[in-house]
């Protein structure tokens, strides 16, 4: 930590001191802010300058310790505000929620995060920003963003999403000192990622200027994505994992077994597109599932728009389990969004057809050998299709 007490309950910061002033404050006594534990300076060669408690400490709030990436990127962040006049408080302490900030700007609380955390320690703290009336912004640091073509847990869970920029993610580079949304996030069925991005150099343009841009713009933006190699791959892939014996296969297909299905016998639709529905947790096959049983179930019935998306929000709203936490979104955010992309393939692969009072449900070839998948996949092979521009409800 940048900031602690003296001994008079005066705020000692080290933002912005030289290292010679640092060395002279030594020998004094400070406090920790949030337990009031006796901290000292740290002033090496390696990390910035900070506060650190002693070994013995029990402190919950600074008790990982701070890594190089994480002390330069507040200091930058601090003095990207100094630098325009913005008022904020460094690591300030909020007793209210038992919570400290990397940044305090306004009712915006700046967090970043350079180091693992548990994802229920991450819903807690993003609940109890919101249930305060502040607006936390997690920024996520280089080491939990170094694969940049895969998401883990911790950094899908870090995400938001608006209408006009989809799924997305802030992201900085303490060494190349840049500030990064990335936006239309999307996932294939190995999790690999897809996101445009949007980078501003620091003290480049206003802070509060890109922190606010998702509120305002829509970036439109078609991705192409050859879907018959892609759910080729998909299918390739579940094949050899389900002969391997892979142990998350062999839970998913013991789930489908339950449900009377093979893995590699499924409808059409449950292969299809070779995306990912992003909020799932792990396969959104287990999800895929429970809406296909709907599909069954009301084979050859006719709904209205209305009914039909009442029907597949109660689906959801009991399937919550089969999502990640998401704590920045609200769950029918959430809910809209994967509703929209079940609607969308359930129409691509002829499973809801328009009729004149609504749309129809079509199970059609709920029973397929494998043959019959390997066919239609040679069939679609050189198909395209097109995403990332911002959803629309498909149904109106």
């Amino acid at each position: 930590m940048l900031n602690a007490y003296s001994k008079d309950k005066e705020i000692v910061t080290l933002l912005n001191l030289s290292r010679e002033k640092i060395e002279q404050l030594k020998g004094k006594n400070y406090f920790c802010p949030a337990c009031s534990d006796p901290v000292r300076i740290k002033n090496g060669k390696v990390k910035l300058p900070h506060f650190s408690h002693y070994s013995n400490s029990t402190c919950s709030m600074y008790s990982e310790g701070e890594t190089v990436e994480h002390l330069a990127l507040k200091e930058a962040f601090a003095k990207w505000c100094e630098k325009e006049g913005i008022e904020y408080e460094l690591e300030k302490y909020l007793p209210e929620l038992n919570q400290r900030p990397d940044l305090l700007i306004g009712n915006i609380a700046l967090e970043i995060q350079c180091s693992p955390l548990s994802t229920q320690r991450l819903i807690e703290r993003t609940r109890s920003y919101q249930k305060h009336d502040y607006i936390p912004i997690w920024i996520c640091g280089k080491k939990l963003f170094s694969n940049r073509q895969t998401l883990n847990e911790l950094a899908k869970n870090l995400c938001y999403y608006s209408d006009g920029l989809g799924f997305y993610l802030w992201t900085a580079d303490w060494e190349k000192e840049e500030l990064t949304l990335h936006v239309h996030i999307e996932e294939d069925w190995k999790k690999r990622m897809y996101s445009l991005k949007k980078s501003w150099s620091f003290y480049s343009d206003f802070l509060l200027k890109i922190l606010n841009f998702p509120k305002k713009p829509k970036m439109y933006i078609q991705r192409k994505f050859k879907i018959g190699e892609l759910m080729q791959e998909y299918y390739s892939e579940l094949n050899r994992k389900l002969y391997t014996r892979d142990e998350k296969i062999r839970m998913l297909q013991a789930e489908l077994y339950n449900n009377r299905f093979h893995l590699l016998q499924l409808p059409n639709w449950f292969y299809y597109p070779g995306l990912h529905i992003f909020c799932c947790r792990g396969s959104d096959m287990l999800l895929k599932v429970r809406i296909w049983n709907l599909v069954q179930f009301f084979d050859q019935n006719v709904f209205e728009d209305s009914e039909l998306i009442q029907l597949l929000e109660t689906e959801l709203d009991q399937s919550i389990e089969l999502f990640y936490e998401l704590p920045n979104i609200p769950f029918r955010t959430v809910q809209t969004y994967c509703l929209n992309q079940i609607l969308i393939y359930l129409i691509a692969c002829n499973h809801l057809v328009k009729v004149d009072n609504g749309w129809k449900v079509n199970a059609s070839n709920a029973e397929q050998r494998i043959s019959d998948v390997e066919e239609w996949l040679k069939k679609i092979e050189n198909k395209y299709l097109i995403t990332a521009t911002p959803l629309k409800n498909v149904i109106r």
